[in-house]
């Protein structure tokens, strides 16, 4: 898998984390709801944002180190 198809996967699952989280918080909204949102979506958002940020990170190392081999 590529970096972009890497970047888009990541992109589109944090897209419909939210999307359905919203949906049930439409429905549930209490103290189970709120520790859900602490301990688990916000740290996988967190994760995600993470993620996109070392693959941008990883392509420029690699597109430097092509260009210091001449390939």
């Amino acid at each position: 898998m590529g970096d972009a198809s890497s970047k888009a996967k990541i992109k589109d699952t944090l897209r419909v984390l939210h999307v359905q989280w919203s949906q049930i918080q439409q429905e549930w909204r209490d103290q189970a709801c709120e520790g859900i949102t602490r301990e688990a979506v916000d740290p996988a958002d967190d994760a995600a944002r993470i993620a996109l940020l070392a693959l941008d990170e990883l392509g420029e190392a690699i597109a430097r180190a092509r260009r210091e081999c001449g390939a």
